[in-house]
This record gives structure tokens, sequence and C-alpha cells, in this order.
């Protein structure tokens, strides 16, 4: 169903009013105290009630429900704006600034952070909660720590590592070497699998379990280089008998199987934040952020994806496509989730770790099973290194569009951002654009803070 203006309006001020503010670490309040820590943490349900918290507050405010695609993919070469706000625009151009409010506002995941640490800490001292929902509740807040620390690391380079919810020290904390925040990301999700359950405590795989943990951490693995660990972590996914791929008109709905880990819509009427940005409320309109000519062109003929996945609307003769995995803006009962891993996530990783250790026939038969779903002739297994690179870039390009910034981060990592976007964007694109600046508003705080080069 396409969305009325009048509610659209009223859910884009609703949206608005809920960005998190863009505080600096000393801003953050000062660590649960011991009154507060003893109410939430003394029985299971106050402890759990904490610790899902962080979920709503990840799908309600902007950084994971909305930003992490939307400004991933216009800084890539998958989304155009026609915003008339040039904080947006400037993502369009990767010419962003320290003080540009959207990159502050992804900093913010800091606030997830905090919480994660004050969950943490507060489970790891409580006595009272029984041993299985403690374990369980432990390795949800390590997961989240990690998960936000994983987008914070890639964005920005080198940041803060904080651990603790002591705002003495987060008042002075200076940037931490990549390699060390990996570290304690791999740190987090080992603990994490080994703490969470294999089953779900709740229906629609709206909170983690073991292979939530598996799954972010096989991503880590291939993000890291640890070629063998991301087949095997990947391979315990698949292997799980837990979930299947679904059809491709299916995917993005809230009973989908191949869903690993979905955010529930905090409203008990709008569904995804995807669907209200990226689907024009009013017939007749161009698309907000339409999806690039190239991203389009690079769908194979009779890719089933491209049918399901796009929608487009035709303007004085130019057509204009853009995203619509998500497909529902409002609707009650709710359809869609926010769906932040899935199992077609894990073949690729599997594909990609498999071809780096020269096993092109099972990297092959990988990216198979994904273009099989959707519709597509098998590669043959007789394919070179060289092509079989190429293959697993283009099917990642193709299944992962507009999802948190896939194809973002593999230009980055792969070493392609320079040729891609730089080809794209040959006026605005510097090698320094590759990370966002830190945000001006936090190194006014903190004068430990330093600058990414560039800035």
């Amino acid at each position: 169903m396409r969305w009325n203006t009048y509610l659209y309006v009223v859910y884009s001020i609703l949206l608005v009013a809920a960005l998190p503010a863009c505080k600096s670490f000393v801003e953050v309040p000062p660590p649960v105290n011991q009154l507060n820590a003893n109410s939430v943490f003394t029985d299971d349900k106050t402890a759990t009630a904490a610790v899902v918290g962080i979920y709503s507050d990840m799908e309600f405010s902007a950084p994971v429900s909305i930003y992490l695609t939307l400004l991933q993919g216009l800084s890539a070469d998958e989304l155009a704006s026609t915003s008339y706000d040039e904080a947006f625009q400037a993502f369009a151009d990767n010419t962003y600034k320290p003080n540009n409010p959207y990159v502050a506002a992804v900093w913010a995941l800091y606030a997830n952070i905090y919480q994660a640490n004050a969950c943490i800490q507060g489970i790891q001292k409580s006595a009272a909660l029984t041993a299985a929902v403690k374990d369980h509740l432990l390795g949800e807040a390590q997961f989240c720590r990690a998960f936000c620390y994983f987008y914070l690391v890639n964005l920005f380079g080198n940041v803060p590592l904080v651990t603790s919810t002591d705002y003495r020290v987060n008042d002075t904390v200076s940037r931490t070497p990549v390699a060390q925040v990996y570290d304690q990301i791999i740190t987090d999700l080992l603990s994490a699998q080994n703490l969470l359950r294999t089953d779900y405590p709740t229906e629609q795989r709206v909170r983690p379990n073991k292979w939530t943990a598996a799954a972010l951490l096989s991503r880590v693995y291939l993000y890291t280089g640890k070629w063998s660990n991301a087949e095997a972590g990947a391979s315990a996914v698949i292997g799980s008998g837990s979930y299947t791929l679904s059809d491709v008109s299916s995917v993005f709905l809230n009973t989908s199987n191949e869903t690993i880990w979905q955010l529930m819509p905090v409203s008990s009427f709008f569904n995804t934040q995807e669907a209200v940005t990226f689907i024009p409320f009013v017939p007749g309109l161009v698309p907000v952020y339409p999806l690039r000519d190239g991203l389009v062109a690079a769908f194979e003929p009779g890719d089933q994806r491209k049918q399901a996945w796009t929608d487009s609307t035709t303007i004085d003769s130019q057509t204009f496509y853009y995203p619509y995995k998500y497909k529902i803006a409002g609707s009650s009962p709710l359809n869609e989730y926010h769906i932040v891993f899935r199992l077609a996530e894990q073949y690729l990783i599997r594909a990609e770790a498999r071809m780096q250790q020269g096993k092109l026939k099972e990297a092959i038969a990988d990216l198979n099973i994904i273009r099989a779903r959707a519709g597509l002739a098998p590669l043959s297994l007789l394919l070179n290194a060289a092509a079989v690179t190429s293959a697993i870039a283009q099917e990642r390009r193709i299944e992962l569009f507009a999802e948190f910034g896939h194809r973002w981060l593999d230009l980055k990592r792969t070493n392609q951002a320079d040729a891609v976007i730089g080809t794209l964007k040959p006026s605005t694109w510097r090698p320094e654009a590759a990370l966002w600046p830190v945000p001006q508003a936090q190194r006014n705080a903190n004068p430990f803070l330093t600058q990414n080069k560039g800035y």
C-alpha cells in the first residue's frame, strides 16, 4: 500500500523529534547508581527490560534504523539524492564535514554502547538473576556493544574504546587503533556466542541468539582477513538448520525464515523507516533517494531481485528506480520488521572466505545458491580466481544493496573506493573521504579526540 501525505508528514515530524541528541561523552549521564542498579538487576523481568531497551532505542533512533543504510548508500554508488537538505547531499557528494549533523547522529551509536556497558556491568554484579537468564542477557549486551563498534570502527577508523560507564574516564578518552577495537569486538562476540542460546527468547527473532553472534563474528573475521575462521563461522550458521533462504518476494517479511535477527518497530502501526524513506509517498513525485543508474544497470537480465526489490516511477519520460525491499510504511498488524542479519549474507561471506583460500569450486557453489534463488543461471565451476572475485563483488552488490551500507564497506575494505567512487564522482571524491570526520562537537568537548586526515 502507498502512504498518504498526511501520515507521512506526521511520521516525519515524529522521526525528527526522536533523533538522539549528539551528546559528547561528558554529557552522557553518570553511571547507574547503586540504588538504580539494585532496582534494575534484582530480578529477571526488570533486567530483561533493560537489555531489550537497547533494541528499542536502536529501532526508534535514526543511527541504526535508517542512517546506517541511507548515509552509507549515498556515500557509495547506490543512492543519489534529490533532497534539499545540504547535509544529506554532502554524503551523496562525499563532501561531509565535521559539523554535519548526520555524522554526529551516527556517532551517537555511543549512546547504545553506554546502554550495553551499563547492562553488562549490572548483570555481572547481580547475584539475584537466574543463571540461564543472566547468561543470555550478558551475551545479548556484549553482542550489542560489538555490533555498534563494528560500524563505528568501519566508518570512522580509530575510535574511542569505551567499555565502562565511568564518565570521568569517558570525559578524556582518546582514539583506539582499529586493530585493538576489532580485538574487543571479537572478544565480545566469542563470549556472546558461548552465552546465548540457540533458540530465540521471543517470537519473530527480535532478540539475538547464538547464531546472531556467530553471523556477526563471521563478518568480522572476513573483514579482518581471518579466512578460515570466517568460513567456519558462516558454515556453522548455514548448517545450524535454523534458517532457509526465502523466496525473493518474502525475504523482508517479519515471518521470513531467512532472518537471523530483526528489530521490531516501536510503533504499533509503522513498519520500517526504510519504506517511509525510500518509497515516494505521493504518486508522481521523484524519489528523494533514487537508485543510481549504475546499480540499476548492474542487474542481470531475468534477475528476480530487480522486480521484487526495486520499484520505479516515470516523470517526464525519465524513469527513477528506488529501493523496494520494504514495501509497507504503515499497516496493522505489522508485516515488516527491520532485518539486520539474514542467511544470504552468510553464503556470500563463506564464498569470499573460500575464494581467498583457493577453494574456487566451493566458492562458486555458494554463489550459485544465491543466484538460483534469484532465478539466474549457475556460474561455471571452471572460473578462475579473478572471475570468482568479480562474481562475489557482483552478487554482494545486488543481494545486499540498500542494507546497512554493505556496498560502502565492501568498496573500502577491498580497496576499490578510489576507483569506483572516484570515477562516479570525479569532482568531489578524495581518498580521505573513505573515513567520515569525527564530529566537531565531540572534539570541542574532549580535547583528546583527534580528527581524521583531510578534515
